[in-house]
């Protein structure tokens, strides 16, 4: 779904493009390009035309990588939980994939416009099994609202389920590690 989704999102920018070219700005408003990112500016010139092309093309390359991201977070929390249901323990290949989902969700909370803020988990599980299966929920959430977001929104939701994911992965270390 995700790749027939790309060339209907580049396709819908070139037209956009094409139809904010048409328009050309009345010549005598003395009306300053607009600095909202949600609005489009006015563009005086073929250069500042493809600046602002540029920075759009930047912000869609960083939303793409936010949703490889969160996809690849649900796949490795899939992974841990299956490996953790046939086992019943975690081998030192799922504590690897564990480092990776922590790298991984950081990223995701600093694209998503989030800090370093530590927050202390809410219902901190006791139980191993427990820890791992809401590991596997966390993710799948915070995928979901990655994908409901455009790169032009802070997802406060995608910060604070990012922030829980983080505090889960250390709550799950201090279960013993082989």
């Amino acid at each position: 779904m995700f790749k027939e989704f790309i060339p209907c999102l580049v396709l819908l920018v070139c037209f956009a493009g094409a139809a904010h070219a048409q328009t050309l700005p009345d010549a005598s408003s003395n009306n300053p390009p607009s600095s909202s990112r949600n609005e489009h500016p006015v563009l005086n010139s073929p250069e500042e035309e493809l600046k602002y092309k540029a920075v759009v093309k930047r912000e869609q390359s960083a939303h793409r990588e936010l949703l490889e991201r969160a996809d690849e977070v649900v796949k490795l929390g899939e992974e841990i939980r299956s490996a953790f249901e046939h086992n019943k323990t975690l081998t030192r290949e799922e504590w690897k994939k564990l480092d990776r989902m922590e790298k991984l969700t950081r990223k995701i909370r600093s694209g998503a416009g989030g800090s370093d803020d530590d927050e202390l988990l809410k219902d901190s599980p006791h139980k191993l099994d427990i820890a791992v299966a809401r590991l596997c929920e966390l993710s799948g959430l915070i995928d979901k609202s990655i994908k409901k977001t455009s790169r032009l929104t802070v997802s406060a939701t995608v910060i604070e389920r990012s922030n829980e994911l983080i505090e889960l992965i250390k709550r799950i270390r201090t279960f013993v590690q082989p």
